[in-house]
């Protein structure tokens, strides 16, 4: 290769060079495409993982950590998931409804006539220099905003939909929700006021409250807490995204509610301390260590309400399990068995109106309060057995109790008192679910 070819070589590569570092600006801005109609961004959330937003000295960074945004800055926290969703919809419906480019502003004049040479409000994904969009000043139309992306010549006219967002205090980027679990997830449930405590766990089959007694619990009333406790927001930080700090009463717990979900064993914990005169009470929350102050409506969702949670069915049986139902009043005994492997019509309506029928009031099934309602002995019973047959393992086969219910006396109110057997407590109900039993 001549002494020419080689010096045009290395005038093609510089040129090439130049080209790449004066046009990089260019490849890498949206600007190229942005034209009036448009979109002004095209937010890809799997790619995105960093957002900020900044209104003069005061500004928001939102990080992308595994499968959660944090809100970092002063004060680390989580951030509000409602918020992140908010700002990518609005970044998404930010319309281009006007383009003045470069070539059209005479001088650096006439381009900060838009406000926006020295501005001091952005919104940026990634912390992406060619991407900064400073915003400056609204138009005639409040709901417009004139915007330029940093370094470059043109101006825009865009919707307002970020601008507002940058305008908001930093403290409504963090999650104020008190509890963070999906109801549909929530496996265990605990409340504590003092040494009063009540537990709740789903073992996939429905609530169940395991303390202070072990009953079923109403499905809906469970769900209806929950939802309550999902609703719930903070009402203040008491250490303020600024990094102040306004935590300076003590914290005198009164209650405190623990919510496990999915597979952790570390629950989330909110801690209720005595309210104040307005009604808001003190919180602490767990594991997300911040504390502040929650409307009145958190001390009444904490509040232990057995009655109201427990499932005052007299019995829910599923038939499928149930072979034979056997009937002792007095000294006669009649046994009422499935045939073909199915129920009649009348006992379908039977076990319906075992789960239809709720108690009024309980007792305590003391030896003392079972001889008060004649339940010791009962004055009947009805058994809910399987059968195995006889080609099952000889050790398995014949009858097993699936459920015994000792039937006392009526009593002065009209209710019947119902003992269901291993329970610690009597209920008291309707007579009537014993009009829907057939006589043969």
């Amino acid at each position: 290769m001549n002494r020419a070819a080689t010096l045009l070589l290395l005038l093609a590569a510089t040129v090439a060079v130049v080209l790449v570092l004066t046009t990089e600006q260019f490849r890498t801005s949206p600007e190229w495409k942005l034209q009036p109609g448009s979109q002004m961004f095209d937010p890809d959330e799997e790619k995105i993982s960093e957002i900020r937003l900044q209104n003069g000295e005061r500004s928001v960074v939102l990080v992308k950590r595994g499968d959660k945004w944090v809100f970092a800055g002063a004060v680390e926290d989580d951030a509000s998931p409602e918020a992140v969703r908010a700002i990518f919809r609005a970044a998404a419906e930010t319309m281009v409804f006007d383009r003045i480019d470069g070539e059209e502003l005479s001088d650096e004049k006439s381009r900060a006539a838009y406000g926006v040479l020295k501005s001091g409000v952005m919104f940026d994904f990634n912390n992406d220099r060619p991407n900064r969009l400073f915003f400056g000043k609204t138009a005639a139309d409040p709901s417009r905003v004139y915007a330029s992306f940093q370094g470059s010549d043109t101006v825009y006219l865009v919707s307002d939909g970020l601008l507002r967002f940058a305008m908001l205090p930093p403290d409504n980027f963090r999650d104020r929700r008190l509890a963070p679990n999906d109801p549909e997830g929530v496996r265990r449930i605990e409340i504590r006021q003092g040494t009063t405590a009540l537990e709740l766990e789903n073992n996939g089959r429905g609530w169940r409250i395991t303390k202070p007694l072990n009953a079923p619990a109403d499905n809906e009333a469970v769900a209806d807490l929950l939802k309550k406790l999902a609703d719930l927001r903070l009402a203040s930080f008491d250490t303020p995204s600024n990094g102040g700090d306004r935590s300076g009463d003590p914290f005198e717990q009164t209650s405190e509610i623990r919510i496990f979900g999915g597979d952790s064993e570390t629950p989330a914990t909110i801690s209720i301390g005595k309210p104040a005169s307005d009604g808001f009470v003190p919180v602490r929350l767990q594991p997300r260590n911040i504390s502040g102050t929650a409307p009145p409506a958190l001390a009444e969702a904490a509040a232990i309400q057995l009655d109201r949670l427990r499932d005052r069915s007299l019995a829910r049986l599923n038939p499928d399990l149930v072979d034979l139902i056997r009937w002792h009043d007095g000294g006669i005994k009649t046994d009422i068995c499935r045939v073909e492997g199915s129920w009649s019509g009348a006992m379908e309506g039977f076990f319906k109106s075992l789960s239809e029928t709720k108690a009024s009031r309980y007792a305590a099934a003391t030896p003392a309060g079972l001889a008060a309602a004649s339940l010791d002995p009962p004055v009947s019973r009805l058994e809910f057995l399987s059968v195995l047959s006889e080609n099952t393992p000889e050790a398995l086969a014949g009858e097993h109790p699936v459920l015994s219910l000792a039937i006392g006396a009526t009593q002065p109110d009209g209710t019947l008192p119902v003992h269901i057997g291993g329970a610690p407590e009597i209920a008291f109900v309707p007579g009537s679910f014993l009009n829907r039993l057939p006589a043969e």
